[in-house]
């Protein structure tokens, strides 16, 4: 059996957060957990305590011999995931003691080893740079969902996503080439940095709504750098509708915004996101109010990846080239985090697109 590496200790410290607390984003699958007293809550868990497991669905409380098969093979994975249940609280309850820690694996069931040590891996291998009790546990939830699950350990964040949002929200396709990036908005003025085309294809919404409408008269992109943004140093990318009236075009929604970072503005491949720690640009679906020019509410962020093919100096007029793809989430339902509206700093969340 594979040692244990000095790595778990720090996973172990985490879990010694929430093996006791049932509103935190990891609980037990099997029930509540009978510690055998009733008159004190905080002792150690009994886990010989049966008591409260629940007869099979279609398995007969009387034992009789209408039992299938199909119920003796759930039998023997519910006894493989409360073997690798038993592994695991063992380990939270040796707090930093790697003997401890090893003993716990050693004397599990070989099946309850095999699922523990599948668990184990994915946690290694995708979220050992986390360095908090949250960070950990949201990439556990993102990224090893099934595999733990599969240690009678739910994952579950404690907040469902709003359903009237369709999860994902869609998808959008990215091209982008201008030979100048405005570097102010004088310069947008004189259609520097601004081409006629969309830089992001695609549909959003719970249907099959398009991020460049069809009633629309053009659409128009502009490309600037600026250091006085919400963002920081930049480009931003600004994707707008416009509608005919007149001489003059009315701006319209949605508005696609993309910004990516002057220390990102390389040519290289980079990761969008808004929520993991390794985000290199940020991918945005917006109405705008046109009154005041600001953003009105949010219907979906992006997540996917932008290709910089070609840059230049972007703080001087500089080419950029880019293309990509990203699949849009509403911030009311992501992923399996639920809905993470409050995370937007009291930014408004558009109404449901159908």
């Amino acid at each position: 059996m594979k040692k244990l590496s000095m790595l778990f200790v720090i996973f172990t410290a985490f879990f010694m957060f929430v093996a006791c607390d049932n509103n935190i984003k990891f609980s037990p699958a099997r029930g509540e957990i009978d510690s055998g007293d009733t008159a004190d809550d905080s002792d150690t868990p009994d886990t010989s305590d049966t008591s409260t497991e629940q007869p099979d669905s279609g398995d007969s409380q009387s034992g009789d011999a209408t039992d299938t098969a199909t119920d003796d093979d759930s039998d023997t994975d519910n006894t493989a995931k409360e073997a690798c249940f038993d592994i695991y609280q063992c380990m939270t309850e040796c707090g930093q003691d790697n003997s401890c820690q090893q003993a716990c694996l050693d004397n599990g069931s070989a099946e309850g080893q095999e699922i523990f040590m599948t668990m184990y891996n994915c946690w290694t291998q995708n979220c050992a740079n986390e360095q908090t009790q949250d960070g950990f546990i949201n990439c556990v939830t993102a990224n090893c969902k099934a595999e733990t699950e599969a240690c009678s350990i739910i994952v579950d964040d404690g907040n469902s996503g709003d359903t009237s949002y369709a999860n994902p929200y869609g998808s959008v396709a990215l091209d982008f080439s201008i030979d100048q990036v405005a570097n102010s908005y004088s310069d947008q003025q004189y259609q520097v940095g601004v081409v006629s085309s969309a830089f992001a294809t695609g549909i959003y919404g719970n249907g099959s709504a398009s991020v460049v409408p069809e009633d629309i008269f053009m659409v128009q992109t502009g490309a600037i750098y600026s250091t006085g943004s919400q963002f920081g140093s930049g480009v931003m990318i600004q994707q707008v509708p416009v509608y005919a009236e007149g001489q003059q075009g009315v701006s319209g929604n949605p508005v696609v915004i993309l910004f990516i970072p002057e220390e990102n503005a390389v040519v290289s491949a980079l990761d969008l996101s808004i929520l993991q720690n390794n985000s290199q640009a940020q991918l945005y679906v917006v109405d705008v109010n046109w009154s005041t020019s600001q953003i009105d509410c949010f219907h979906a962020f992006g997540e996917g990846t932008v290709n910089i093919t070609n840059v230049g100096d972007i703080t001087n007029h500089g080419a950029l080239v880019f293309n990509g793809n990203a699949t849009l989430y509403s911030p009311k339902n992501y992923k399996s985090y639920g809905d993470i509206s409050s995370q937007l700093n009291g930014a408004t969340v558009c109404e449901p697109v159908q």
